[in-house]
């Protein structure tokens, strides 16, 4: 699964890498242990109703996918992952399957793993070797809700939040012996084909979601040992990512 992230790199390299515009909220930048429910930057591709250009843009999404249907805003707090084996089948995710699909840039993201006493818990950081950035396939809903939304998801005039949950997978190899589940990590040259507006049907896109040619090597990730005090959401900063020290 994919429960708590880091989102630290430079906006701009990111933007012209994927070609996108800036939409989204500067106070957000640098963060080591965003939770779920709190407001996320994603990646989004949309048809302009007026020119009927492709837009590519990066937002700021509340995480944890909010469906049409959803009373209210703590229906996110259990929508925050989605598996992709069955993301056209469950009423929460399969609208969004076809037309709101997105991606959700990080730097690294956080498992935990029990001693072998089954007590404590020992958190570690997983991300690419090389400090590239992961780019987790996703899926994204304009919530509507009861209206009047605020925040930096809700869209200008306050009538729709945005809303967005991080796809997973049944983890393999190495990470396995972590958690039995890993987000969907795609490779640089997926993104594109997963955004893409033209694959608009949810069958196709439950389909390409689940071959495991557009996947990320596991072999190109680091895995270490961070400190306990990830585990507190109040704690933030790079300090998290070092060793294990006394932060609590």
């Amino acid at each position: 699964m994919c429960g708590r992230f880091a989102f630290f790199q430079e906006i701009d390299p990111l933007l012209d890498d994927l070609g996108a515009v800036d939409l989204e909220d500067p106070r957000l930048r640098s963060r080591w242990n965003i939770p779920p429910t709190a407001p996320i930057h994603v990646v989004t591709e949309s048809i302009d109703k007026e020119t009927g250009e492709v837009l590519r843009a990066l937002r700021v999404a509340r995480w944890g996918l909010l469906p049409p249907f959803a009373k209210d805003e703590s229906f996110s707090s259990r929508t925050f992952n989605a598996r992709r084996e069955t993301l056209g089948e469950k009423p929460s995710f399969r609208g969004s399957l076809s037309r709101y699909r997105a991606i959700v840039p990080m730097d690294g993201y956080y498992e935990w793993v029990r001693d072998d006493k089954g007590k404590r818990k020992q958190p570690y950081f997983i991300a690419p070797a090389d400090g590239s950035p992961l780019y987790m396939a996703a899926l994204v809903s304009w919530w509507k809700g009861p209206g009047g939304h605020e925040g930096p998801a809700a869209s200008e005039d306050g009538a729709f939040l945005l809303s967005t949950t991080i796809i997973t997978r049944a983890a393999t190899g190495d990470l396995a012996g972590i958690h039995d589940r890993t987000p969907v990590m795609l490779r640089r040259e997926e993104v594109d084909p997963w955004l893409d507006t033209a694959m608009d049907d949810r069958h196709a896109a439950q389909d390409w979601i689940l071959d495991d040619a557009h996947l990320l090597d596991d072999a190109t990730l680091a895995v270490r040992e961070v400190d306990p005090a990830v585990g507190k959401v109040g704690n933030d900063g790079p300090e998290l990512l070092e060793g294990p020290q006394t932060l609590l």
